[in-house]
């Protein structure tokens, strides 16, 4: 700062004890003390920075390296976050660990507690969720569903697949390609045959006559009902690592809507971090309503 400026700042204080400051004299002088504060600490900076300290073996250390050294002793994630690419990975690293050790301790309880249900239990509480679906305005929109093969106690589908069958909507069940984890809906009837893939789930037995769903070209409205294991109130949805449903909805257009079914306990309170191939439904529908 030059002399100029330190003279002025003089003579504000010192008009300021003998008769009192103007608004814009007081904002003046505001300014030209944080330039001063500014300038003090930017010259101590540089002090520092080209001070050393002697060793024991008469060689020098740069005060700057021993002080980073001390910060990083006491409080390693100060020098993280200093903005250096491997120890900002090292942070994503710490959190994505933070996520799947969250999604692991949710897989289990949930899986546990979904597993007590009894079969009464399960048939109740899928009839109160499919009653939600039934009434929901996305439904009623569809001209097709897609559904899915309960199994492990998740809700059933059946009152769903019932009902559309009644509304002359078209129906479509999941096969799964377990190679390379894609999965395709085929259209269903009363005639179609059943077979247990890989994960012990019901799938319609395919031909060359059957009806496949192209989510590319069809311009019909599309309901997909998806399962899940875990749900955030955020939408975050969490299934059993296969990731056929995000594969399947990868750029889906605007003619499919998507609600996930599940128990209302299913959906917890914590929060996690999606992945960028994470898709997560538009819906979440359990026995309390629709989210």
């Amino acid at each position: 700062m030059d002399e100029t400026k330190i003279a002025r700042i003089n003579a504000l204080y010192h008009k300021s004890k003998a008769e009192g400051l103007t608004p814009d004299e007081k904002e003046e002088q505001a300014k030209l003390r944080k330039e001063y504060i500014e300038a003090i600490k930017g010259n101590m900076r540089a002090t520092l920075d080209n001070t050393s300290i002697q060793n024991e073996d008469g060689t020098l250390t740069p005060l700057k390296i021993v002080r980073e050294k001390n910060v990083a002793a006491k409080n390693p994630t100060n020098v993280m976050l200093r903005g250096f690419n491997n120890n900002v990975e090292s942070i994503e690293a710490i959190k994505e660990k933070k996520t799947v050790e969250l999604k692991k301790k949710y897989r289990k309880e949930i899986s546990e507690k979904r597993n007590a249900l009894s079969k009464r239990e399960v048939r109740q509480r899928s009839g109160i969720i499919c009653y939600n679906v039934l009434n929901s305005q996305e439904y009623k929109n569809a001209d097709a569903i897609c559904v899915y093969q309960a199994f492990r106690n998740e809700v059933v589908c059946d009152d769903i697949v019932e009902k559309a069958f009644e509304d002359n909507k078209e129906i479509y069940a999941p096969v799964c390609n377990e190679e390379d984890k894609t999965m395709k809906f085929v259209k269903i009837t009363s005639d179609t045959k059943w077979e247990l893939n890989g994960y012990g789930i019901a799938e319609p037995v395919t031909s060359d006559s059957s009806v496949i769903l192209d989510k590319e070209s069809d311009t019909k409205n599309i309901l997909v009902v998806m399962p899940g294991l875990v749900f955030t109130k955020d939408k975050a949805r969490i299934g059993y690592g296969g990731g056929y449903y995000d594969r399947f909805l990868e750029n889906a257009k605007g003619n499919i809507k998507t609600m996930a079914i599940c128990y209302s306990f299913q959906v917890v309170n914590e929060s996690f971090t999606m992945s960028d191939t994470d898709i997560a439904p538009m819906h979440i529908v359990t026995e309390n309503g629709i989210d």
